[in-house]
């Protein structure tokens, strides 16, 4: 059967038509997204990346839907490189009120683009999700390339389909060539819609505009008739045979002043990322390499920072040189109490807590690609966690300028041991957000925290000691100067257990302190406490203290 490929001018004649286009009959308005995320995004139509002209468009589709209307995204590409399994559901299925609608078009602003195109996987779940719905899903995939996972989307759709799957496949084919249009055409025709071609931002807009008034309406997308084919007179011989050989370009790499020396630079495979040519120790001096399409992968300094592919897509061209402006960075500003991290690096805001996807080690400037991310930062190797400093937005072709000054420093009275296990800082929904083992100043999030003194692994259990404000541009002190210690008789032993209760605190509060083996000393947090003794293994516990108060900024000491 002959695939429906449809131009931006039907596009426009769909949106015009589609009030008098034949009703059918739908009990449910679903329109659900698989948006291409894949690294060859980053190639620039009227100098903007095709993911920035994705995220836009799709977040003005959205806004222009009616709220009855169902709609949930799926988006593949856009958190790891080379990994086929990297596709997220970044919005269910949900009606679109206001507030939604909010929600989404963030939600679409934190993709970036850097891995591979499993465009069949992705059907595969998308339709997976949709197959219970009453009445029939509208699905639209938007992809700039063809699938690089090994296997057959085309006939997967038409797989689905058969198995009477109620829903509709159109295709959105950005910026392809002429043979991969042809290509990616079956998946439509598969799946019993439409494919549209789009060169450009208005021409995604006016393709994404017809499906969803074809959802709104309830109505067939009626393909336009092609042209007749144009038949030309071939002649019956020929003299001679002409082979044109793919000859090199040049690439040209041009970078701002605050750029150093890298490593080593190298260009890859736009959708996999997988290095195709490596330029080590030649600092940034033009390399010939074939025409076609790479990314930019470029290594700062070795066991201080990790590769980063960076942003655009280069196409190089036969006999002309492609040049390449490295400007997008960033730069971090911080005080002068901050001491050099084991690493600090960018996650992005789309993936999953873990490691971050750039990290460095030195504090200059780096080069980055655009997108939005979170700062993380991990201030000694087995010293202390790895903090979240908020969010960061990357905005191309300039270096972006971070500035994180807001810390906190526990200022620990003379009686207080220099060695502990650690302190943390535990938010509102009980989730500790940074912990630390000395007393030097450090980095943490903004907000207000509770602050957790541990002084050892066994031999004690957590004190909370009160709140804390963490605010911009300050480097915040908490004094830890209340406590209770003990004046034992000469030649006793340590007890097995000291408990001090909280006697003044909230009643859903776990206000109890243990020392174990030990006579303290023990930082608390200000009120009024008893305190229970256990002289050893299996002995009774015993009331020492029935009630005592223990202000703000004094060390109390019990003698025994």
């Amino acid at each position: 059967m002959k695939a429906r490929l449809f131009s931006v001018l039907s596009a426009i004649l769909i949106v015009t038509a589609v009030l008098f286009a034949p009703r059918v009959s739908a009990q449910d308005n679903v329109l659900y997204f698989i948006l291409d995320a894949s690294g060859s995004m980053w190639e620039r139509v009227e100098g903007k990346p095709r993911i920035v002209i994705a995220k836009e468009t799709l977040s003005s589709l959205i806004e222009q839907t009616p709220a009855e209307i169902r709609t949930g995204i799926t988006a593949y590409g856009h958190r790891r490189k080379f990994d086929c399994s990297d596709i997220e559901e970044i919005v269910p299925l949900k009606s679109l009120d206001p507030m939604a609608k909010h929600g989404i078009q963030e939600r679409i602003s934190t993709l970036s683009a850097m891995g591979k195109t499993p465009i069949t996987d992705s059907i595969r779940q998308t339709v997976e999700r949709l197959k219970s719905e009453e009445g029939r899903s509208t699905v639209v995939l938007i992809s700039d390339g063809l699938e690089s996972c090994g296997k057959d989307p085309c006939a997967l759709t038409s797989e689905l389909k058969s198995a009477g799957i109620n829903f509709v496949m159109h295709v959105v084919g950005f910026g392809l060539t002429k043979d991969q249009e042809q290509k990616l055409a079956c998946i439509s025709e598969a799946g019993g819609g439409t494919f549209f071609t789009a060169g450009n931002a208005a021409d995604l807009l006016d393709a994404l505009t017809a499906v969803k008034e074809s959802v709104v309406e309830q109505v067939e997308l009626t393909p336009v008739p092609e042209p007749e084919p144009i038949e030309q007179e071939v002649a019956s011989s020929s003299t001679s045979i002409k082979i044109q050989a793919t000859g090199p370009g040049t690439v040209k790499l041009i970078p701002a002043d605050w750029v150093q020396k890298p490593r080593y630079w190298a260009l890859a495979d736009p959708e996999s990322g997988e290095e195709i040519y490596r330029f080590k120790n030649q600092d940034v001096e033009p390399q010939s390499v074939p025409a076609g399409s790479y990314r930019l992968v470029w290594f700062q300094t070795e066991y201080a920072s990790n590769p980063q592919t960076l942003g655009d897509v280069i196409e190089v061209e036969k006999g002309k040189t492609t040049q390449v402006v490295l400007q997008t960075g960033i730069r971090l500003n911080l005080p002068q109490w901050v001491e050099r991290p084991r690493w600090w690096g960018l996650q992005s805001t789309s993936d999953k807590p873990g490691d971050p996807y750039i990290w460095y080690r030195k504090f200059h400037e780096q080069l980055v690609p655009p997108g939005s991310y979170e700062l993380l930062w991990h201030q000694v190797e087995y010293g202390s966690g790895t903090v979240n400093l908020g969010k960061v937005e990357i905005l191309p072709d300039k270096l972006n300028a971070v500035t994180v000054a807001h810390g906190l420093q526990l200022v620990r009275a003379d009686w207080v041991p220099e060695k502990l296990k650690h302190w943390s800082l535990i938010d509102d929904n009980n989730q500790e957000v940074a912990w630390f083992r000395d007393f030097k100043p450090n980095l943490v999030p903004l907000g207000t925290y509770r602050v957790v003194y541990r002084q050892s692994e066994y031999g004690s259990t957590n004190s909370i000691l009160g709140t804390v404000e963490i605010t911009p541009g300050k480097l915040t002190k908490f004094p830890l100067n209340t406590g209770v210690g003990f004046i034992p008789q000469e030649g006793s032993k340590e007890p097995r257990m000291i408990e001090f209760i909280r006697l003044d605190g909230p009643e859903d509060a776990d206000l109890s302190v243990k020392l174990n083996n030990s006579w303290g000393p023990m930082p608390l947090a200000p009120g009024t406490y008893r305190i229970d003794f256990q002289a050893k293994s299996y002995g009774p516990v015993m009331t020492i203290v029935d009630s005592f108060d223990l202000p703000a900024g004094v060390f109390v000491e019990i003698e025994m």
